[in-house]
């Protein structure tokens, strides 16, 4: 089904942002123009009735895969869902608040071996972690074949069914990016880099530790640890281009944040926070300090973040090599923001867009077409198609 939304959307508001080499500044608090988008965005409407949406990837051929969080694998083809979700998964997904089925990636070479990758929850509610695994898709589509896991996170004794990450990414060098969450009450765990609570891991294509990560020489999990000090990083994108890796994360009652990931750094959590707990007390006093990372911006009230790309194709005017991130929840949230970067790569400013529709974006992706694609955060999610309008 295709079915399009109208435009009549509020005007995007902007905000500039300064000092986002080093130190990152405050966002002030009036919205300053910054390279405004100059066309006028509108939804169609492509799927419905998806048991919440999570992660996607284009095919060569047009068709989308698509993660449920109740653990499917569905395959989006010409505006309609495939009514059979594709075999082959582990039966030991935890579907359990924020677990499930999480993020899809295509190998680089998909091409030539059809392999893809997913992460889910792994365990029980009382013993899990977030396990990747990969397969072969069958030509048609139906089924993932030699499914194997080739890699589980090192979390002692988490439990519950919340910060689970989870994110994927290939970097130029052939390694793949994994990003997890501090397991909400180990946040503590995000500043020790000997297990996996709260870190952006970097690994070979069928799960090794490399040899020329920060930390391989202290051995155990630390071999695979790529930075640390993150709370809940559910965004992730690379450019390719300019060899920049970025994560966005939720912070606590504010403090999201989008940061440039560099081997080795320390972003902080839960040390540093621009956030509070949930019940308004104190997480932290400071907000910086000496050899932890400022963010490239981030949110006083929260967006939470989700889903995140960095547009290249030619669709819409304006926005190429900028970020796009989707915003679930929270007082500023329930939109889509563009991020606005330089031509190193570096924080402009950020503009949100379709704040109109009030509608939660969990999963942001490119298509083989040129065009994004936006998965909603519901039960009965949607699948929709961003549009340029008049």
């Amino acid at each position: 089904m295709i079915r399009n939304i109208a435009a009549s959307l509020a005007l995007p508001a902007f905000t500039l942002i300064t000092g986002c080499t080093g130190a990152a500044d405050h966002p002030p608090a009036s919205d300053t123009p910054i390279t405004p988008t100059a066309f006028q965005p509108s939804l169609t409407l492509i799927a419905d009735e998806v048991e919440f949406p999570w992660g996607m990837a284009a095919l060569p051929g047009g068709d989308i895969l698509l993660t449920e969080r109740e653990g499917r694998l569905r395959v989006l083809r010409d505006g309609a869902l495939l009514p059979e979700a594709v075999t082959g998964l582990p039966g030991d997904i935890l579907i359990d608040r924020q677990g499930g089925l999480l993020d899809v990636e295509l190998h680089p070479a998909f091409d030539d071996n059809r392999l893809v990758y997913l992460t889910y929850a792994k365990g029980t509610t009382d013993d899990n972690n977030t396990a990747v695994i990969r397969g072969r898709l069958s030509e048609d589509l139906a089924a993932l074949e030699n499914v194997e896991e080739i890699f589980a996170s090192n979390v002692p004794g988490k439990q519950g069914g919340i910060h689970f990450g989870s994110r994927l990414a290939f970097m130029n060098d052939g390694s793949l990016i994994v990003t997890l969450g501090d397991g909400y009450r180990w946040m503590d765990e995000a500043q020790n880099t000997e297990n996996h609570f709260g870190k952006i891991l970097r690994m070979s294509e069928t799960g090794e530790p490399l040899p020329d990560n920060p930390f391989f020489d202290q051995g155990g999990p630390a071999r695979y640890v790529w930075s640390y000090g993150h709370r809940n990083v559910q965004g992730l994108a690379y450019d390719s281009a300019r060899d920049i890796l970025y994560a966005h994360e939720h912070g606590p009652k504010g403090g999201d944040e989008l940061n440039i990931i560099e081997p080795g750094v320390n972003y902080g959590w839960p040390e540093i926070t621009y956030g509070v707990n949930y019940d308004g007390t104190i997480i932290s006093t400071e907000t910086e300090a000496e050899g932890m990372a400022q963010p490239e911006t981030w949110w006083v009230p929260s967006i939470a973040p989700s889903g995140m790309v960095l547009y290249t194709g030619e669709t819409y005017p304006g926005w190429q090599g900028d970020l796009i991130i989707g915003a679930m929840q929270g007082p500023d949230g329930r939109k889509l923001v563009r991020i606005d970067l330089d031509e190193n790569g570096q924080v402009l400013g950020r503009e949100d867009l379709l704040k109109e529709m009030q509608e939660g974006f969990r999963e942001v992706a490119v298509g083989a077409d040129g065009s994004i694609y936006l998965g909603t955060i519901d039960i009965d999610g949607k699948i929709y198609r961003l549009d340029v309008g008049e």
